[in-house]
């Protein structure tokens, strides 16, 4: 049979499939088990149901607009699944963390195992096994485990500096190539060089993955997945073409770092990694073939799994920090100014300063805020049937938090597509008791875990660009500022692509010797 008759015979059993699935559909609806009704939400169109109406690129503002007519919890349908939309912090606690036991399991995403992804810990079912791989990753990464990381992290947040000294219009590679290599050492006990092989592979997947995880996404694949049958040849089958070249490269960025773990820990390194120190502390009778398998799938993890957690957190947050600072300079003349104050000229700031730079902290807040890195935050699935506030919630329903309604709540933070960090300081110039963790981080059992390591991570880069340079746009021949309107990475993320930016020095004849100078006055 050529394959263009296959793909004929594809679509044909589709067509069968659509026309036997709205029946069972119906028949389901006409059984429902609770005599609540379901949240109020738009009305569906057959076999699709509300998929017509979502932008599949930024499905947040969808949902935002669909709370201002239906209300903070909205019921709607992407072909066969469920959704459960909340766009209330109030809601998102109430049940996420106070119902925690019924919410936080994860709904089967068929891209997830076409991607050669289904290991990661942050989409795996709530058991035995992702209690484990979180074990791993929690015993690594809480806030007085983290803290041993910090002499790494620092020395990586000076080389950043240097390579934004030498080559600013690089800056975006030096962002990125910062957070994998505090990630990679702080994992694997493995330091990787400008332009490293591995780190290209996990950047490459990383994006793959993000692109093709979003429920919105996947929805089509999981209602029909015969769909799958089609050659990735075919017209519209870029979503198989990229899952094929994803599970190439995933093998390597599993099997080459833990590898190099491994040797490291032959050779003697008693540097802390998440990996070395597991294997350390582990009896011979108790490292079986399942536990060295579960510690290489949480290790990959905290690369793609908690991706907008660890290494997406970092670089992803700081691209927009930096867009943040170029759009707003007024902003930085006033950190500027109390960075001048609390630590001088003649050093960075460390995290003994922290306490003392708080507009420091309330521009992490406001980036963090202002833009969320991961604007619908990862999806949760009911456990069990609910009913909350009258409404019934169906045992299996895909429940998605919309983090971009949260953060852009007026009530809460008026006028809030500005950027204004001064919502998050008291009028004493101290920090307000609003840090955001769940907007940057997540709520509930599934809560990012490694939000202590990303803080230090994002807060030691922030501190230190605005203590050496001033970030601006770039001038044309004639001086003039050269405007651009931002563009932006869509999926399971949004952080702005690359754009024009100048790094200016605040000291006058800044150089990679006088940068070494203030870095070492700083230690």
């Amino acid at each position: 049979m050529s394959s263009v008759q296959w793909t004929i015979l594809c679509l044909v059993a589709l067509a069968s499939v659509v026309v036997i699935d709205v029946g069972r559909r119906r028949l389901k609806r006409q059984k429902s088990p609770s005599p609540y009704p379901l949240p109020p939400g738009p009305p569906p169109l057959p076999i699709v149901g509300n998929m017509h109406g979502v932008d599949v690129k930024a499905p947040w503002l969808t949902y935002s607009e669909w709370s201002k007519v239906y209300g903070d919890l909205v019921y709607a349908r992407l072909f066969d699944k469920d959704i459960i939309i909340i766009s209330s912090g109030k809601i998102a606690k109430d049940l996420l963390e106070d119902r925690s036991i019924n919410y936080s399991d994860r709904p089967n995403i068929i891209t997830n195992e076409l991607f050669g992804v289904g290991f990661n810990t942050v989409y795996m079912p709530y058991g035995e096994r992702w209690r484990l791989q979180r074990r791993f990753l929690h015993q690594n990464f809480k806030a007085n485990s983290s803290s041993r990381f910090v002499p790494m992290q620092q020395r990586k947040v000076h080389q950043l500096l240097h390579r934004l000294l030498e080559s600013p219009e690089r800056y975006f590679e030096s962002l990125f190539q910062y957070a994998s290599s505090v990630i990679t050492n702080a994992v694997y006990d493995y330091d990787p060089v400008s332009g490293d092989r591995m780190v290209n592979i996990i950047g490459r997947v990383s994006e793959l993955v993000t692109s093709a995880l979003p429920p919105e996404v996947a929805a089509p694949l999981g209602a029909f997945p015969i769909i799958l049958n089609i050659p990735s040849w075919f017209p519209g089958m870029t979503i198989k073409k990229n899952a094929e070249i994803c599970r190439e490269w995933t093998n390597d960025w599993v099997e080459v770092p833990f590898k190099h773990a491994l040797q490291r820990m032959s050779d003697g390194s008693a540097t802390p990694a998440m990996v070395l120190d597991a294997l350390g502390k582990v009896d011979e009778k108790d490292a079986s073939p399942g536990w060295m398998k579960d510690l290489k799938d949480a290790a990959a993890t905290a690369f793609i799994g908690e991706a907008p957690c660890l290494l997406l957190r970092s670089s992803a947050t700081l691209m927009t920090f930096i867009l943040a600072m170029v759009l707003h300079p007024e902003v930085q003349e006033k950190v500027h100014a109390q960075i001048d104050v609390v630590v001088g000229k003649d050093r960075i700031p460390t995290l003994d300063d922290r306490p003392s730079l708080t507009y420091v902290d309330a521009i992490m807040r406001e980036t963090l805020r202002w833009h969320p890195l991961a604007p619908l935050s990862l999806p949760h699935a009911a456990v069990n049937d609910d009913v909350y506030n009258g409404f019934y919630i169906p045992k299996g329903a895909t429940v998605i938090t919309n983090i971009w309604a949260i953060a852009h709540d007026e009530s809460r933070y008026p006028k809030p597509s500005d950027f204004n960090p001064g919502r998050f300081l008291n009028p004493d110039g101290t920090l307000t008791s609003d840090d955001v963790t769940n907007i940057a981080f997540g709520y509930g059992r599934r809560i990012c875990v490694g939000k202590d390591f990303a803080d230090v991570t994002i807060w030691s880069a922030m501190s230190t660009i605005l203590a050496l340079f001033k970030l601006s746009l770039p001038k044309d021949e004639d001086g003039k500022e050269m405007p651009f309107e931002p563009k932006w990475v869509t999926g399971i993320t949004s952080y702005p692509l690359p754009f024009p930016c100048s790094f200016e020095p605040r000291i006058p004849g800044m150089d990679a010797k006088k940068l070494e100078e203030i870095i070492n006055a700083s230690t």
